[in-house]
């Protein structure tokens, strides 16, 4: 479901006090984590009402009255389109936000209207007028990949098995970092999760240096994903992994074709070559000792 996100004005902004280094830095890093999880799909600040103007519609009649407006607490300061699971998932991300303004404040959640609320009166016509419409003005694959992302990333931390192969088919193939080298389908992939997720400690899931490439029905990602367990030693957490996932749109949903999951190897020793820093690109010597 979509949800507009809307920040209240206060009289700070309509006072026209712009916020400090501190309070963009903090909503820049919520915004960021918004985009990643693909999460936001739109968000603007608004000038204060004295640089706007009101439209009065009577009839055929429009009356403009310029601003400000008195009714502080009506005005809209700012806001944000949000692409979410439900409501639920929308009121946890409004309590991570910073508080936006200077003073006590108010975020405000309103479900946005769907094609499938209109029911009939939504005809044929200006459902493929809408559809048009909503090509040309949006282009958010990107944004719905990495939602599927984060959602893996939640259902992982949660050990919610059903979360972890929502996106999958029963033609879905990965090649896991555990045995067996291979698995098919959505139920094995699974029954891989629930044999060895149990044994693990608690922990977090983390992506990092992830490239999306999206078309209009086949996506690509590749990066590095790491169990940040606790406690830090445990054998689980002590390499990034590297990460490939194709995807294809089927039936307009985003499904997984292929999961490739790995870490390089030394072939002079036959041992796994550790990911320890994903800045260092550094390899094993190769020379005459290598295999003593």
């Amino acid at each position: 479901m979509r949800v507009m996100v809307i920040v209240k004005a206060s009289e700070s902004s309509e006072a026209g006090k712009m916020p400090d280094e501190k309070l963009l830095t903090d909503m820049g890093n919520f915004n960021e984590e918004l985009v990643e999880a693909g999460i936001m799909k739109a968000g603007e600040g608004l000038k204060p009402s004295s640089q706007g103007v009101r439209v009065h519609f009577q009839g055929s009649d429009r009356t403009v009255t310029d601003g400000p407006f008195a009714e502080t607490k009506e005005l809209i300061a700012g806001y944000w389109i949000w692409e979410v699971s439900s409501m639920s998932e929308a009121i946890d991300w409004v309590r991570r936000c910073p508080n936006p303004m200077m003073e006590d404040s108010d975020i405000e959640i309103r479900p946005i209207f769907e094609m499938a609320d209109f029911g009939d009166e939504m005809t044929p016509e200006l459902r493929k007028q809408e559809a048009a419409i909503e090509r040309k003005t949006q282009d958010d694959a990107e944004a719905d990949v990495r939602r599927m992302v984060h959602q893996w990333n939640t259902a992982l931390e949660a050990r919610d098995y059903d979360g972890l192969v929502a996106n999958y088919t029963e033609t879905s193939v990965l090649y896991g970092g555990i045995p067996p080298y291979q698995t098919v389908g959505a139920q094995n992939i699974r029954k891989l999760w629930e044999g060895c997720l149990p044994h693990f400690p608690e922990f977090k899931s983390v992506h990092q240096n992830l490239t999306f490439e999206v078309g209009d029905d086949v996506a690509f990602l590749h990066g590095l994903h790491q169990f940040q367990t606790s406690p830090a030693d445990h054998p689980a957490g002590q390499s990034w992994m590297r990460v490939t996932t194709c995807f294809r749109k089927m039936h307009g949903q985003w499904k997984v074709l292929h999961e490739h999951v790995s870490l390089p190897f030394n072939p002079m020793t036959n041992e796994a070559w550790k990911i320890k820093d994903p800045a260092v690109l550094d390899e094993p010597s190769y020379g005459a000792d290598a295999c003593t």
